[in-house]
C-alpha cells in the first residue's frame, strides 16, 4: 500500500517529514502515528490507515514532497515485504517508460499529424488501480499533461497549473509575461512559476538587505515555515488586494445580563460565553443580509460561498500565527458555537487540529481584544474579501439620549473594524454590514439563543 503526502490545504502544496514513527520492517497498526509533518501551516502527526508492515521508506527526516507523492510504502498482512518492492518496482517502471513514450511522442507530434498523435494514444499503458484508490481519492494531474493556454496579444504560452500557481501567489499576470518577454521565453510551466516566485522572493530579500545598517541590526533571528509563510502571504495581500478599512464603536453592556443568565442555567459552573463569541454569532446572523461579504473574487465575477466558513486567527504565544475553521458557522446557535470557538482555540495552540479545520475559510477575525488594543486595521486574507478585527471592550464615559434630554452614563464599549477588498464591493456596503453587526449585538433577541 503506497502511503502519500496527504492533502492538509487548499493552498498547501508540499510538506516536510520531520520525524518516522516507524523504522523499515516494523509492523505497523492501523491508527498508530506512522510520520509527523511540518506544512507551511502547521505541524501535523498522521496515522496508519491499515495494518501491514513499513516496508519502505522514500521520503527521509528533514526532506520535503509534493502533496500526493508517495512517501513510503506498507505491505498489508499476509503480503511479503519483497513482493511488495518488487511490485512497486515494476509499475515505477511502467510509468517511467510510459512517460519517456509520451515524452518523445509529444516532441514528434509538434512536428508530425493528427495520424501520429493517434498513434501515440495507442500506445499508453493502461494500470491497474491500487487497492488505496478510491472514487473520493485526489488525483494530481501532472502539469505536463495539460494543455497551454495562448495569452491573448501574445505568443506566450501557460499552462492552467502554472497560471493557477501564479494566482494563488498572488503574481501580477503582467509582471510575469514582461518577463518572459525580456528573456524571450515562449512556454510557461509550473517549475517556471515556481522559479520566479522564488526569484522575486530573493530579489525582495536582496533589497531589503541592502538598506540593512549591520553596525546596527546584528543579531539574526531565523524564521520558522509559519512567519515565512504568514510574510509571504501578507506581503502578497498587501500588494496585490487594494484594500480600504472601517469602524463602529459597539455598547456591549446589554450583553452583560445575557452572559450571567446562561451561566446561571448551565450545569458547568465555569461555563462562559465570551463577547467574541456574540460577535461572531452576529456577524453568521448578518452575512443572509450581505452576501457579498462571504465571497471571493477574481478578475471576471464574484464568487459567493453558500456557507459561512468562519476563520478564527489564533496567535501561537508569539511563535507565529494560524487561522484554523469552523464551517458552517450559521448553523451554530450563540452557546455551541462559543463551545466551537474554545475548543478550536485551545486545539490549535496545542497542535490538534484535524486536517480540514486547517483550510476552506470564507470570512476571518482577528481578536485582538485581550491584548487591551483599542482599534486595529487587519490585513484581508485571500482568497477571501474581508476580515474583522475585535478589540478591547472597557468602560467610558458616553452621552446618553433618554426623554429628559441628554446625560453621561459609563457603558463598556469596544471597537469593531473591518479591512475589505475594494474590488469586491463598496464601501457603502461594508459599512452597512458592519453596522447591522453593531446593530445585532446591542439590540438583538439573545434571549431566543438560551
Amino acid at each position: 500500500m503506497n502511503i502519500q503526502m496527504p492533502q492538509l490545504g487548499e493552498t498547501v502544496t508540499e510538506g516536510t517529514i520531520s520525524k518516522w514513527h516507524k523504522k523499515v520492517g516494523e509492523t505497523v497498526k492501523s491508527g498508530e502515528i506512522l510520520f509527523e509533518i511540518e506544512t507551511d501551516k502547521t505541524s501535523m502527526e498522521i496515522p496508519a490507515t491499515a495494518d501491514g508492515k513499513l516496508s519502505q521508506i522514500l521520503v527521509a527526516e528533514g526532506n520535503t514532497s509534493s502533496v500526493g507523492s508517495i512517501v513510503a510504502i506498507v505491505a498489508m498482512d499476509g503480503e511479503d515485504v519483497n513482493d511488495v518492492a518488487q511490485r512497486e518496482a515494476e509499475v515505477n517502471e511502467k510509468k517511467e517508460v510510459a512517460h519517456d513514450e509520451a515524452t518523445q511522442t509529444e516532441t514528434q507530434s509538434q512536428k508530425g499529424t493528427a495520424e501520429e498523435i493517434k498513434n501515440y494514444d495507442d500506445k499508453r499503458i493502461d494500470l491497474d488501480a491500487p487497492d488505496w484508490f478510491s472514487v473520493l481519492t485526489e488525483v494530481l494531474t501532472p502539469d505536463e499533461n495539460y494543455n497551454s493556454i495562448k495569452i491573448p496579444n501574445s505568443e506566450i504560452k501557460l499552462t492552467p497549473l502554472a497560471k493557477r500557481i501564479a494566482s494563488n501567489a498572488s503574481i501580477n499576470l503582467d509582471q510575469l509575461l514582461d518577463y518572459c518577454k525580456s528573456n524571450n521565453i515562449k512556454k510557461v510551466n509550473r517549475k517556471f512559476v515556481e522559479n520566479f516566485i522564488t526569484s522575486q522572493s530573493q530579489i525582495s530579500s536582496s533589497t531589503n538587505k541592502q538598506a540593512i545598517d549591520e553596525t546596527i541590526y546584528n543579531k539574526s533571528v531565523a524564521l520558522n515555515r509559519i512567519r515565512r509563510t504568514t510574510a509571504q502571504r501578507l506581503s502578497q495581500s498587501w500588494s496585490v488586494v487594494p484594500q480600504a478599512f472601517q469602524a463602529v464603536e459597539v455598547n456591549y453592556s446589554n450583553l452583560d445580563f445575557i452572559r450571567s443568565e446562561m451561566k446561571e442555567k448551565s450545569v458547568d459552573k465555569a461555563f462562559k460565553i465570551s463577547y467574541l463569541s456574540f460577535v461572531a454569532r452576529a456577524i453568521a446572523i448578518a452575512r443572509d443580509s450581505f452576501p457579498l461579504i462571504n465571497s471571493t473574487f477574481n478578475e471576471k465575477e464574484i464568487v459567493i460561498a453558500e456557507s459561512l466558513n468562519l476563520s478564527i486567527a489564533v496567535d501561537l504565544k508569539f511563535d507565529g500565527l494560524i487561522v484554523p475553521v469552523i464551517k458552517g458557522a450559521e448553523n451554530y446557535k450563540l452557546a455551541d458555537l462559543n463551545d466551537k470557538i474554545n475548543d478550536l482555540v485551545h486545539r490549535a495552540q496545542n497542535n490538534d487540529l484535524d486536517q480540514d479545520e486547517h483550510y476552506g475559510g470564507t470570512y476571518t477575525i482577528s481578536n485582538n481584544g485581550s491584548m487591551g488594543t483599542y482599534i486595529t486595521a487587519p490585513i484581508v486574507n485571500p482568497p477571501q474579501v474581508a476580515i474583522m478585527s475585535f478589540d478591547g471592550i472597557i468602560k467610558k464615559p458616553v452621552i446618553i439620549e433618554d426623554e429628559n434630554g441628554d446625560k453621561i452614563g459609563i457603558r463598556k464599549m469596544g471597537v469593531l473594524g473591518q479591512s475589505f477588498d475594494h474590488r469586491a464591493f463598496d464601501g457603502a456596503y461594508a459599512a452597512s454590514f458592519l453596522k447591522e453587526v453593531k446593530t445585532i449585538i446591542e439590540d438583538y433577541n439573545w434571549q431566543s439563543e438560551i
